[in-house]
């Protein structure tokens, strides 16, 4: 159900129907809180990166909370509200999601308390079940300003759903069970096992969820069985564009030279991997004989020099093609029950979601950085200047975004106009934002002949507001232009909030340039005409711009960071500038830890 939708029908008496009721009070769950279930409303909390999540189980008069993050005081701590201030009640009453942009102006909830008291605007809930059908409550994602949800966001808050269903649903298995054990110890038995292995299936939703690389998909999928069944050896292998199957390396083990030899192969091989790949159902070995007589010889020197003895090759199956293979292996005989293979089929399905996720995301990663990397400029020569830029990515999940560099000669005599900024956003409408400014500056200073850089950047605000581009952030825009002695260069800078530029002049005397106006594109700030700063640069001297990502860091003064940077810039005077950006960032981006984007252009007189 979602925005502008019809009023549910007699909510009452779904709310008060006896048998869900019933099934709310068997759950064990209400208004105290509960570690799985704040653990299922923190995932939602950071997946869907939203300040208010809850898991809420609507009861006849009330809804409680034993799932809660970001609620505000006085209802955190009551972990309740009266139904007057509830939507998820109208999750219950319909069964259906529950899904608004701003709930202020939807017939259904523009009346509801939480709006003004809880400060509920944008809302996502997802029906919560018991094995009947009935709706106890929902897992909901709650914004305090208006949000359009995208079909990604509502397909991962509904994934979290199931398993916060599976969850309700195995307490509620477990309260029945407790109530058959009297009858019978050895039903009582079964149903405990049948618990573990349902709690290894809600252990493997919950760990391969947040998973975002193929090490990290292998990694957690060794620690899901345990006890007597725990494996010895977990394998993944996945299948590449090129018709071959890989193998993902396991961190800290020792290959011998066989299984080195099938680190690669084809889909066609006479492997265990391959076979249930080829077939798509599990294949199951439960001793090595079992290898020996079903594939070549090569093949059991490899198991046994892995020192296995039982093996279970589970085919990772996406939602249109076989993504490759999950591998137990066990280090003694080990027969498997049809429970056990019920639970490495429902592993791997797991697996495949995970897998067809990661892939995903590596495909969306790689598109927007090659994005943002064609839309980064060539540096033109220019007589009398020497001019060197780097880039460097994120190394954050998807955290591309708008920062980028420009250099482009003036018209009339040798005179270049230099640009670094950085458009607010990490996402792929970050960059393609940044395309369009960038183009737009470029205009703004050809058609400006004689204009500074602050006229060029508020000709560029202007167009930015009549094309209605939302299009914010910072940036220093610069001029150059040959000064009255040879070898000098006059330079002019206008600087929107961004980090100052910093001067390297002969003999390593630093000067940061710490006159700034504010953001551009944001008027309702700024009231003033933009201001130009001229500086004389003497033969010799380097010009150094960047982007925050080069000295932002957590918990680190950011003033001291820049101080820092100017002083590393002195002691590498005289220095070509491409010598100097390479410095620069390996001296302050670490290989593997920066989490935003980075750039660098270094220009010498």
């Amino acid at each position: 159900m979602h925005d502008n939708a019809p009023l549910p029908l007699s909510p009452d008496l779904v709310l008060c129907d006896p048998a869900r009721v019933n099934a709310l009070h068997d759950s064990g769950l209400s208004a105290q809180p509960d570690s799985a279930m704040d653990r299922f409303a923190a995932m939602v909390r950071v997946q869907l990166r939203v300040p208010v999540a809850l898991v809420s189980l609507v009861e006849p008069d009330r809804q409680v909370f034993p799932g809660m993050q970001g609620l505000p005081e006085p209802w955190a701590t009551a972990r309740q509200t009266p139904l007057s201030h509830s939507f998820c009640q109208h999750v219950v009453a319909t069964g259906v999601p529950l899904v608004l942009s701003d709930a202020r102006t939807s017939a259904l909830t523009r009346d509801n308390l939480a709006i003004p008291d809880l400060g509920v605007v944008a809302y996502a809930g997802i029906p919560l079940t018991d094995t009947r059908g009935e709706v106890l409550g929902s897992l909901c994602a709650i914004d305090t300003r208006p949000r359009n949800w995208t079909d990604d966001e509502i397909s991962t808050l509904a994934d979290l759903a199931t398993m916060c269903v599976t969850e309700i649903r195995l307490r509620l298995a477990t309260r029945q069970g407790k109530r058959d054990r009297d009858r019978s110890d050895e039903l009582a038995s079964q149903l405990d096992r049948a618990h573990a292995r349902n709690e290894i299936l809600l252990s493997a939703a919950q760990a391969l969820a947040g998973t975002r690389t193929l090490e990290q998909i292998r990694h957690e999928v060794s620690w899901l069985v345990s006890g007597d069944h725990r494996p010895s050896y977990v394998g993944l292998v996945v299948a590449e564009p090129d018709g071959t199957l890989r193998r993902v390396a396991q961190p800290g083990r020792t290959t011998t030279a066989d299984a080195d030899e099938f680190a690669v192969y084809r889909t066609d091989a006479a492997m265990p991997t391959a076979k249930a790949f080829r077939e798509r159902r599990l294949l199951c070995f439960e001793d090595p004989a079992a290898i020996e007589a079903g594939f070549p010889p090569a093949i059991g020197r490899l198991y046994r020099e892995l020192g296995l003895h039982a093996t279970a090759c589970a085919p990772l199956v996406g939602s249109r093609d076989v993504l490759g293979v999950l591998t137990l292996g066990w280090d003694r005989p080990h027969e498997l029950d049809s429970a056990e293979r019920a639970v490495i089929s429902t592993i791997a399905t797991y697996t495949a979601q995970a897998l067809e996720r990661v892939r995903q995301l590596e495909h969306r990663i790689g598109v927007a950085r090659e994005l943002q990397e064609a839309m980064l400029t060539d540096l033109p020569t220019v007589p009398g200047l020497r001019m060197a830029a780097r880039y460097r990515p994120s190394e954050a999940d998807e955290a591309v975004g708008g920062d980028w560099y420009d250099a482009v000669p003036l018209p009339g005599a040798p005179a270049l106009a230099v640009t670094v900024g950085d458009i607010t956003g990490h996402d792929v409408h970050a960059s393609t934002l940044m395309g369009q400014v960038r183009s737009m500056l470029r205009q703004a200073a050809w058609d400006l002949p004689g204009a500074g850089p602050a006229e060029t950047v508020e000709a560029l605000e202007t167009a930015l507001t009549g094309l209605e581009l939302s299009a914010t952030g910072t940036l220093v825009h610069a001029h150059l232009h040959p000064g009255g002695e040879a070898g000098r260069w006059d330079l002019t800078t206008t600087n929107a909030g961004h980090p100052p530029p910093i001067l390297v002049h002969p003999g390593g005397r630093t000067e940061v340039l710490t006159a700034h106006d504010v953001l551009f594109s944001h008027f309702g700030i700024r009231t003033r005409p933009r201001t130009d700063l001229r500086t004389t640069l003497e033969p010799g001297s380097l010009v150094f711009l960047y982007t925050d990502g080069l000295v932002e860091r957590r918990g680190e003064d950011f003033d001291q960071a820049i101080r820092g940077l100017a002083a590393f810039l002195s002691g590498l005077a005289g220095q070509e500038p491409a010598t100097v950006a390479d410095a620069v960032l390996a001296h302050l981006v670490e290989p593997g830890g920066h989490d935003d984007d980075v750039v660098v252009l270094a220009i010498g007189t």
